[in-house]
């Protein structure tokens, strides 16, 4: 391959990587990944979200320029799709930040229970113990299912309602002097860089989690503090629309 191919998959690449750690991604990928606290199994979480983002993204480049040989959309195209990524991500974060403080609340009922029967604390909190951790296990063991993970990559797709106006534009400076097979190689950096770093930001989340989360009441507030930055995310993208 020539210089100007390498050249051309470096700059798809680039703006892959780029478009992977934009604020709503981040922010995506943190209220999906964050439950796990654990990097592998984040940064996998990571990866099926961006693989069903880089499937919509082809699926633009190839009905939108290859098709019919757009390079530019309807601005109410880019609005909707802004919308829909607001509204997802502001759920997201809220179900985020009220997940953890259910937390927190029942860490302190059980807390004032275990006090109410000082007698028998030992016995109620080592049976809650073991019951308790049945439960993480049985949740975590739901979490890592295959159906999450599609739900996962589902969500990274609904993160692509609007058209990647960035990729479709160099595609269309790639096509006439360079051919089908250029822009084949430089969609699949771009998609290779955006599975990369979504992957990479999947595993940054997880571990910070995992540092953080040391007790249960500890997690709780984590994740409460970090729903509310996500629905501050949202509401930031939003504010862009006006």
């Amino acid at each position: 391959m020539s210089g100007a191919v390498y050249g051309a998959m470096a700059t798809a690449a680039v703006l892959g990587a780029t478009h992977a750690v934009e604020p709503d991604h981040v922010a995506g990928i943190s209220s999906l990944t964050s439950r796990y606290g654990d990097s592998r199994l984040s940064a996998l979480a990571g990866a099926c979200f961006s693989l069903g983002h880089v499937a919509l993204v082809v699926c633009w480049l190839g009905v939108g320029y290859l098709l019919l040989g757009r390079t530019s959309f309807p601005a109410v195209l880019d609005a909707v799709g802004t919308v829909g990524v607001v509204v997802l991500l502001g759920a997201l974060g809220i179900g985020m930040a009220w997940s953890g403080l259910r937390s927190l609340r029942r860490g302190r009922d059980h807390a004032a229970e275990g006090t109410h029967d000082h007698d028998g604390a030992h016995s109620h909190f080592h049976v809650h113990g073991r019951w308790g951790h049945t439960h993480a296990h049985a949740q975590s063991d739901h979490d890592h299912g295959v159906r999450t993970y599609l739900r996962t990559g589902l969500v990274g797709a609904l993160f692509t309602l609007s058209p990647p106006m960035s990729m479709i534009l160099f595609a269309s400076t790639l096509f006439p002097t360079h051919g089908a097979d250029v822009v084949a190689l430089s969609v699949g950096a771009y998609a290779v860089a955006i599975v990369g770093t979504m992957s990479l930001v999947g595993a940054g989340v997880g571990t910070l989690f995992g540092l953080v989360s040391v007790d249960a009441r500890t997690a709780g507030i984590a994740r409460t503090l970090a729903g509310v930055l996500i629905a501050g995310v949202a509401a930031w993208v939003g504010l862009g629309l006006f």
